[in-house]
């Protein structure tokens, strides 16, 4: 029996087990902590600032020289029940040297909270980066927020309309978004496994699902992908892409044929890459 898009229950399980596709994952989290490592010892960040009270609501400022400076938010991935923000410290080397501040942030993660906890977690970060920016000589009228996998599904997030007031926010806060191998409509993981620790139903599902709320028109997007991914993570980047696009956003898409979907962060390491510049034309 179908469930989504065409897949039974083991095929769409197998679609959506991205650690399946590398031999193991391991390799990436010990290089990113390495160079995040040597990040940290060649720049003066301030680590572990918290924005709300609960142990992982807190985040990492790796300031530029220049001030006011852009600001980058960064929202790890980790399928919203692992990660950290430590291993993404080193995309600050090529950030700072263009001039703008670099900010990975963390979140509570699932089970111990719901998405709706997790998605109020990264818009609670970026309020406080909004109004602590000056602070650390950050510029809050010139912040783009990017993230991978459940990053990119929360980078989806942060986008979507509706919800700055709640927040003391203005609705134009973000001025671009940088969104990688997302996971942009949540209906298949009414079926898969994930469904044991997300705890989702079909209003969750609406409520919490990028391809359900759209951006505002006038935000530029930046999306990106892998060509190792499964066909499905490679799907959901298509469609959203092309339905930002239908809704009058400006959108970039990036396809990485070489890369799966752990290596892509690795473009965060140098400044000419088409990620890296991406996001500058995004802050420009």
């Amino acid at each position: 029996m179908t469930l989504y898009q065409g897949y039974d229950l083991q095929a769409l399980e197998e679609q959506y087990d991205i650690e399946a596709t590398v031999p193991t994952i391991e390799v990436y989290r010990v290089e990113y902590g390495g160079l995040s490592e040597a990040a940290i010892k060649n720049s003066n960040p301030s680590l572990g600032v918290s924005y709300g009270s609960e142990p992982l609501q807190n985040l990492d400022i790796f300031p530029s020289d220049n001030t006011p400076s852009p600001i980058v938010v960064y929202i790890h991935g980790g399928y919203w029940k692992a990660g950290d923000k430590a291993g993404y410290g080193f995309p600050c080397a090529v950030f700072n040297q263009a001039g703008i501040t670099w900010i990975p942030i963390n979140y509570r993660l699932a089970p111990n909270v719901s998405l709706d906890e997790i998605i109020d977690d990264v818009r609670c970060a970026l309020a406080w980066v909004h109004s602590n920016a000056t602070d650390f000589g950050g510029d809050p009228d010139r912040i783009i927020v990017s993230g991978s996998s459940a990053g990119g599904h929360l980078t989806g997030m942060i986008a979507a309309k509706g919800w700055h007031s709640k927040y003391g926010l203005p609705e134009n806060v973000v001025k671009g978004v940088a969104a990688m191998s997302g996971l942009y409509d949540l209906e298949p993981f009414l079926h898969t496994s994930q469904k044991n620790y997300l705890n989702l139903d079909v209003s969750a599902v609406e409520r919490n699902s990028p391809v359900q709320n759209l951006p505002r028109a006038d935000l530029p997007m930046l999306i990106a992908w892998a060509g190792k991914e499964t066909d499905e993570f490679m799907r959901q980047s298509q469609d959203y892409a092309n339905l930002c696009q239908a809704a009058g956003n400006s959108v970039e898409t990036l396809f990485y044929k070489e890369h799966n979907h752990f290596s892509l962060g690795k473009e965060f390491s140098m400044s000419q890459s088409d990620l890296v510049k991406g996001i500058l034309e995004l802050i420009n």
